[in-house]
């Protein structure tokens, strides 16, 4: 796969759109055609049918039956895609079938896709379908950076594109990749850039500011060229307390347009199945706007 690389600005030449056609979905379609439009990339659609439900059938009704259900999955991207007029070399469609999770890394790696975009409804209520606890899986898995609409989030994006990027840290100095996106973005939108670190374990203070002033200066040393006019645009914010409390509390009153951020990499089956959701998953779920992240 061609790696994006951040220092000389993002290139994001493939998008896959993920689809169960559920109302979960169709909202990230708007953010990953233009995500498409604005790099004129080529757009993938892709919908992954779950063989658990043929394991019942004989063997000749299973293969009639999954091959209308690929039938009708064409048929309805097709219904999808007709609104955006897209030009026939600037889209393709992908049906295939198995293990929805696997069979999405798998159609990124042979694509070469830039980065996923995802819907998700939560894990709570729709646990079978892609757009619940897969979503989850998708992005934890995949080896491209994964673009997650959650179910708070506008149904379609910012008419002004990105304006305010807000990148959460787990640790000050950081080099992630993350990172690295977060700075690429701000300065190919001319976007505020708010660098974020939450700590939980240490109570407000008056001196607090003193403590995080020096980190936060090595951040923009490594991350930020020195001629950037992106550093007149950034700034540093403090939280303390539970991270996704804190964090989706200044998305709230910010008008945050995304918000960037690592992911670790867990078994898949683990994720899925955590009795308490971690950072990344509740900001997905629960953030007034989409959610890049990355491993």
């Amino acid at each position: 796969m061609k790696a994006l690389d951040p220092k000389t600005g993002t290139s994001i030449e493939n998008v896959l759109f993920a689809t169960d056609f559920s109302p979960a979905a169709e909202a990230a379609l708007s953010y990953a055609s233009a995500v498409a439009d604005r790099y004129q990339s080529r757009l993938y659609v892709a919908h992954v049918i779950n063989l658990e439900s043929f394991d019942l059938l004989e063997s000749e009704s299973a293969r009639i039956t999954l091959q209308k259900a690929h039938d009708e999955a064409q048929r309805k991207i097709t219904q999808l895609l007709d609104p955006l007029h897209l030009p026939r070399d600037r889209y393709r469609i992908v049906v295939a079938d198995g293990a929805i999770s696997e069979v999405l890394v798998e159609i990124i790696q042979r694509n070469h896709i830039d980065l996923a975009v995802l819907g998700t409804h939560g894990r709570r209520a729709f646990k079978k379908l892609l757009m619940g606890s897969i979503a989850e899986e998708v992005f934890r898995m995949a080896p491209c950076p994964v673009l997650t609409v959650g179910p708070k989030t506008a149904s379609t994006p910012s008419v002004g594109g990105l304006r305010h990027i807000l990148c959460a840290v787990e640790f000050v100095p950081d080099k992630s990749k993350a990172a690295q996106y977060a700075v690429s973005l701000a300065e190919r939108y001319s976007a505020t850039l708010t660098v974020i670190n939450v700590r939980e374990d240490m109570p407000a203070s008056p001196n607090t500011a003193e403590k995080f002033s020096e980190p936060f200066e090595h951040w923009i040393r490594d991350n930020v060229a020195s001629g950037s006019d992106l550093r007149n645009r950034i700034r540093f914010e403090r939280g303390f307390g539970p991270a996704p409390d804190s964090i989706l509390d200044f998305v709230a009153k910010s008008a945050v347009d995304m918000i960037v951020m690592s992911v670790r990499q867990l078994d898949p089956v683990m994720a899925a199945h955590l009795p308490k959701s971690d950072t990344a998953y509740e900001l997905v779920t629960r953030a007034l706007c989409p959610v890049l992240t990355i491993r």
